[in-house]
C-alpha cells in the first residue's frame, strides 16, 4: 500500500520552492510570499510527520516530532528519525526551529499577549507594530536554506527507512 502522504510532501515542497522562484517583491508582497513560503514548508513538515508515522505503522497523524516519538515508544518500536526530528525541533539553533519559530509568529496576532494566553477583553483595539522588527526575521534565502534542509532530510530518511 502507498503512502498517502508522500504526494503532499512533494507537492509543499514544489509549491514553496514555486513560490521562492517569484521575482523579488518589496514591502507587502514579498510578507506575503514569505509567509505563503513559509506555510508550505510546515505544510511539507506536517505531512512527513504523518508519513513516517504511516510507514511506522502507528496508525495516528503527529502534530510534532515529540508525538511521533513518543507514539513510537508506545508502540515498543525504535526509530532514528523521530529520534532526528526531536533533536533538530529541540535545538535553538536548527533550522526545523526556526521554521517552527516562523510557523508560531504567523499565529500571533497582538504584541501585548503571547501564544496561547488569553487576551482582556477592553473597549481598546489591540496595538500591532506593524513597523517593528519580527521575531523571525523572514527573507528568501532563509526560507530556500529551510526549504533545502527539509528536502535534503526527506530524502535522507525516506532512502534509510527504504533500507530497512
Amino acid at each position: 500500500m502507498s503512502n498517502p502522504y508522500t504526494g503532499t510532501v512533494a507537492a509543499a515542497l514544489r509549491k514553496s520552492q514555486l513560490l521562492l522562484e517569484l521575482a523579488p517583491a518589496q514591502g507587502l508582497q514579498q510578507g506575503a510570499v514569505e509567509e505563503a513560503a513559509v506555510l508550505q514548508l510546515w505544510r511539507a513538515y506536517r505531512a512527513f510527520l504523518c508519513e513516517l508515522a504511516f510507514q511506522l505503522q502507528l496508525g495516528t497523524e503527529p502534530q510534532t516530532s515529540a508525538e511521533l516519538a513518543r507514539d513510537v515508544k508506545a508502540r515498543g518500536q525504535a526509530s532514528s528519525e523521530a529520534a532526528e526530528l526531536v533533536a533538530l525541533e529541540e535545538d535553538p539553533g536548527s533550522w526545523l526551529s526556526g521554521l517552527q519559530a516562523a510557523w508560531q509568529q504567523l499565529w500571533q496576532f497582538s504584541v501585548a499577549s503571547p501564544p496561547g494566553q488569553a487576551v482582556k477583553a477592553g473597549r481598546q483595539i489591540p496595538l500591532v507594530d506593524l513597523g517593528s522588527s519580527p521575531g523571525v526575521a523572514l527573507d528568501f534565502a532563509v526560507l530556500a536554506q529551510w526549504r533545502g534542509a527539509l528536502a535534503e532530510l526527506v530524502r535522507r530518511q525516506r532512502a534509510h527507512m527504504e533500507e530497512w
